[in-house]
């Protein structure tokens, strides 16, 4: 397959639809410069103003094994999804559709060699994972959101939990949570 990349944004989405439709909606996909296309769409301005179309190019891309090779505007759009829930089922659903995004990018981002630019779309996705799960208030979201942002971005895990720390001492926030965070902090 050649760089399939028509102009037109819905074009290049129903190509997206078709594939699934040709190949399964998980399939590994036998076909060159798909990443190309995903990248393609990912970085049309319609998608950077539409969070659920990102969301769901990502999700495509991950479940077809596809490379995201512009991971920025998922992991914007993950977390402007999470800033607005409220419910602790849905920031579940979200945690783990950003632990599946983290997981796909990892091969490529994890050794993540760009430290000197705090807005890299790898520690944003793991500092909003950690976010995400202390919402949720479920201890185990949060033991594996902390260990991952601890494996990720290790030089700023103790900014991280000291920050969190100091929110965690709001009465609003749940026992269990702030203890977690005080053992995290306190393990630096």
């Amino acid at each position: 397959m050649g760089a399939v990349t028509p102009p037109d944004l819905a074009a290049r989405i129903a190509l997206l639809q078709a594939l699934d439709k040709q190949y399964g909606e998980r399939a590994p996909l036998p076909l060159e410069e798909v990443d190309t296309l995903v990248a393609s769409i990912l970085s049309d301005r319609a998608i950077a103003a539409d969070p659920d179309a990102a969301i769901a190019v990502g999700s495509w891309a991950i479940r077809h094994g596809v490379e995201i090779t512009a991971p920025e505007p998922v992991v914007n759009a993950l977390a402007m999804r999470s800033n607005a829930a409220r419910a602790k089922a849905e920031l579940a659903r979200i945690f783990e559709e950003m632990r599946l995004l983290a997981a796909h990018l990892e091969p490529r981002l994890g050794a993540d060699l760009e430290r000197s630019n705090p807005e890299r779309p790898w520690r944003i996705l793991h500092v909003n994972l950690a976010i995400t799960a202390i919402r949720t208030e479920d201890p185990v979201l949060i033991a594996a959101a902390f260990d991952a942002l601890d494996r990720a971005l290790p030089e700023e895990r103790a900014g991280f939990y000291a920050e969190a720390l100091a929110l965690a001492l709001s009465p609003r926030v749940d026992a269990t949570v702030r203890r977690m965070i005080e053992e995290r902090h306190a393990q630096l």
